[in-house]
């Protein structure tokens, strides 16, 4: 009976369970927000400031190494520096926070900093020619290490492999010198300690009288699978896109133009293979020409592997510079620069509404409430008044691609992204012992 009876008190023991050793972050209001401006192009000397909140406030400012304040008036500010700036917003002005800089012809909407960034399509010859830039926005170190591909795969380069840059400093890397390279280029800023802004600039010297043009070149945050490049503006230019597999396989890239009525291919374009590592050039120029312009959008790229993706345009006095956007599910903010402006929408993934406004300077409304539907395989352009220097966009029931183009003296792309109004805070206790 011994035996009998303590099998059967073992088979009523439930052993304690264990408490949980990790658990997950808890979403809380954004009280912070960071932005970061590269230094001027010439005659881009216009900094711009918003909220989506159309808060009022005061934001703290570091120009280079000098410390200062702006003032957000009904949700808008603007001010000239030739320096790089540092945004930080803090309480009711830090969710929405957006800012841009602009001036003679270029456009950029300053980034937050970000882990990791790609740049597509950047140059490192005497014609084509590009500068990366690291802005350290805080006071301690930071560390990044910058990879680079080209058409025959990783570019061995010590001075890009753990660049340190100090606190409240900026560096800065003139790949012609770095890396020189004839072939198109990618890279990847890879951020391992601390935080960096990452910013590019590309320069087209082309032989002959024409002048150089240069313009901001927008990060991309990730390869991906399919890639709306929204942006290709209405004029006759040569138009090249640039693709980078990051990946060890061989991927095939099938190219759509996407219209306000469908999504096409356009004859005489053959899909596009890119070998592992590597970055290879397409010219569109004979497509994206004429009549075969008119109505179009943006392109869709649907590849079997992850790619990055930009599309350079060149006219003699101009150059425009427009990247595979991310999707917006919910809302996004761009400060708008001078000039015509005009918001293109696509990638639209189930039929869904668009909602757009927008203010002036004086933190008047100019778009109140605008409504448009979407539908998947389609784009939509809209145009946004002159004298409007913030625009809030919502996106209901779907997600899209966004970008902004912008037409002052020459043609700016701004690609849009989802805006962030909460934080995750961890869930520290203390440990069992």
């Amino acid at each position: 009976m011994i035996p009998l009876l303590t099998v059967a008190a073992l088979a009523v023991v439930r052993p304690a369970e264990e408490a949980p050793t990790t658990r997950a972050p808890a979403d809380a209001p954004l009280d912070r927000a960071t932005a970061v401006c590269p230094p001027r192009l010439p005659g881009a000397d216009e900094v711009r400031f918003g909220s989506s909140s159309l808060a009022s406030g005061e934001i703290a400012l570091r120009v280079g190494r000098e410390e200062d304040a702006e003032t957000l008036v009904d949700g808008v500010a603007a001010r000239t520096e030739r320096q790089y700036v540092v945004v930080g917003a803090s309480g009711e002005t830090a969710p929405g926070l957006v800012v841009s800089r602009s001036g003679a012809g270029s456009a950029l909407g300053c980034d937050s900093p970000a882990p990791e960034r790609w740049f597509t399509g950047v140059g490192a010859s005497a014609e084509h020619a590009s500068t990366l830039t690291l802005v350290n926005p805080d006071k301690g170190p930071a560390v990044a290490d910058v990879t680079v591909w080209d058409g025959s795969g990783v570019v061995d380069v010590p001075a890009l492999r753990g660049v340190r840059v100090p606190g409240g400093r900026s560096t800065s890397f003139d790949l012609a010198t770095v890396v020189p390279n004839r072939d198109a280029l990618a890279v990847r800023v890879t951020v391992t300690r601390g935080r960096l802004a990452s910013t590019v600039v590309d320069v087209v010297d082309p032989v002959g009288r024409d002048a150089p043009v240069r313009e901001w070149l927008p990060a991309q945050a990730a390869p991906a699978t399919t890639s709306y490049v929204a942006g290709l503006g209405t004029s006759a230019a040569d138009r090249v896109l640039t693709v980078a597999n990051p990946g060890d396989s061989e991927v095939r890239v099938a190219l759509k133009l996407a219209s306000e009525e469908s999504e096409f291919a356009p004859a005489g374009v053959e899909e596009v293979t890119v070998a592992p590592g590597s970055v290879r050039e397409v010219d569109l120029s004979g497509v994206l020409r004429g009549p075969a312009l008119q109505g179009v959008q943006a392109l869709r790229l649907e590849s079997t592997g992850p790619v990055t993706a930009s599309l350079r345009t060149r006219t003699a006095t101009d150059l425009a510079l427009s990247v595979a956007g991310s999707t917006v599910t919910g809302e996004a903010a761009v400060a708008l620069p001078d000039g015509s402006k005009r918001l293109v929408l696509v990638g639209a993934d189930a039929p869904g509404v668009v909602t757009l406004r927008a203010w002036d300077a004086d933190g008047n409304p100019v778009v109140r409430e605008r409504r448009v539907e979407v539908d998947p395989a389609t784009a939509s352009r809209l145009r946004l008044p002159d004298d409007a220097v913030l625009a809030v966009v919502g996106v209901e029931r779907t997600g899209v691609v966004a970008a902004l183009e912008v037409t002052d003296r020459g043609l700016s792309v701004l690609p849009l992204s989802q805006l962030e109004t909460t934080s995750q805070v961890p869930d520290v206790r203390p440990a069992q012992r």
